[in-house]
Order: structure tokens, then C-alpha cells, then sequence
């Protein structure tokens, strides 16, 4: 069974196309996670300000192990910089 992480980021005023650029550049470090299927990138075609990550792993503790990673390594504070409060996830099985 494989599991799809999403998570919705809420983008301040001007700054979705610098996120979109850095989400971009995380997108192949994702992609080459151990466990990661898949990684994707989407812009709201309704909202300039909302951004969506869509990642489909082997297992959630993959993505666990790989999100305190990038917990550790500082990239996330990187990213809080552009976003105008919490992202919100959810994860699903993906049947």
C-alpha cells in the first residue's frame, strides 16, 4: 500500500512564484528520497496564493524519516518566510 501526503501552503501576497521556484528545486530532492513514488508541484488555478505539494510514498515512516530531515537541515525555516501562516497536511492511503 503506498500513502499520498498533501500539504496546502497559504503563499503572502507577490511571493507564489519565488515558493513555486523553491518547491520546485525541493521536488527532485524528493523525488530521490528513499520510499518517495512521486512528487508534485500545483499552483491553484483559481488562487494565486495557494501552492499544493502532492508526495506518494512506500510507507509513511519513509516520509517521516525524510521530513526530519529537512526538519534538521533548516530548509523548512527557509520556506516559512513565504507563507502567510501554517501549511495544512493530510495524508492518505492510496487504494
Amino acid at each position: 500500500m503506498s500513502y499520498q501526503l498533501i500539504v496546502q501552503f497559504k503563499v503572502k501576497d507577490g511571493k507564489a512564484d519565488q515558493f513555486v521556484e523553491i518547491m520546485q528545486n525541493a521536488k527532485s530532492r524528493i523525488a530521490e528520497a528513499p520510499g518517495c513514488q512521486g512528487v508534485e508541484v500545483l499552483l491553484s488555478a483559481d488562487n494565486p496564493n495557494k501552492v499544493v505539494l502532492s508526495e506518494v510514498w512506500e510507507t509513511t515512516e519513509l516520509h517521516d524519516q525524510y521530513a526530519a530531515k529537512m526538519r534538521e537541515s533548516g530548509s523548512m525555516d527557509q520556506m516559512a518566510t513565504f507563507l502567510d501562516g501554517m501549511p495544512e497536511s493530510e495524508i492518505f492511503e492510496i487504494k
